[in-house]
């Protein structure tokens, strides 16, 4: 396990070393003095990982010592699929993209077999907001739209803001909702009318190509004053044979 191996390591002279257990034996008389060359310096970053775990509960500590033992196996990927992840813009991304690699794969069928295609929708859902200039904190729309935060929460609350839960760290909301004089024209209008929708399928709604909008989307025909195709596409959304 790494974390055994980590336990085999100490301080000397106030730096970080690998050490060799102390037997308390030196050089037999007569024998020469050991010629091994000296320990080699732990990386500052793996030793920040072994403080890291070595500070947390029991339960947590097993729980990290058994996930980085599961990375460790990203060492087996290609060097097409460790570009692919290394590329990835968060570190949860980076392991969402490894983990979906085809060296992967049939070992994440083997324990779930629905594990690839779950990794794969979160991998297109953070696509949908990434690749259509992100998404902004609450206190980052409060600060363009010259509000509180806590303004802005209740707006997403009563379905005015379109948000998508980043978990503990609260909401983020996609940039391309807001121009130079606050919310786009007409969203909330648009909003209102998918509101029988989740939050991701009103994402897709605005970033996709419509037919029913010249193959333009949602936000490219508001922005050029089509707010009534728009809302007409809204309507339709998620009827069988309508984008």
């Amino acid at each position: 396990m790494i974390m055994g191996t980590m336990a085999q390591r100490g301080r000397v002279q106030g730096r970080s070393k690998w050490v060799q257990p102390n037997t308390g034996a030196g050089p037999s008389p007569g024998e020469p003095a050991s010629t091994t060359a000296p320990p080699a310096e732990i990386p500052e970053w793996l030793e920040e990982v072994h403080l890291a775990v070595e500070r947390e509960p029991p339960i947590i500590r097993a729980l990290l010592v058994r996930s980085i033992n599961a990375v460790l196996r990203f060492t087996a990927l290609s060097e097409v699929a460790i570009a692919n992840a290394t590329a990835a813009p968060t570190d949860l991304a980076v392991l969402l993209r490894a983990l979906s690699s085809p060296e992967l794969l049939n070992d994440l069928k083997a324990v779930e077999p629905l594990a690839p295609a779950f990794i794969r929708g979160i991998e297109a859902a953070r696509r949908l907001i990434d690749a259509h200039g992100g998404a902004w904190t609450a206190v980052q729309v409060a600060e363009t739209l010259g509000i509180s935060w806590q303004t802005v929460e209740n707006r997403r609350r009563t379905g005015k803001l379109l948000a998508v839960s980043a978990g503990r760290h609260g909401y983020r909301y996609p940039v391309w909702q807001f121009d130079k004089s606050g919310v786009l024209p007409g969203f909330e209008d648009v909003l209102k009318s998918l509101s029988p929708h989740d939050e991701w399928m009103q994402v897709a709604f605005f970033v996709s190509k419509n037919q029913r909008l010249a193959n333009r989307t949602p936000i490219e025909t508001l922005k050029a004053g089509g707010l009534d195709a728009v809302l007409d596409a809204a309507a339709v959304y998620g009827e069988h044979g309508a984008e």
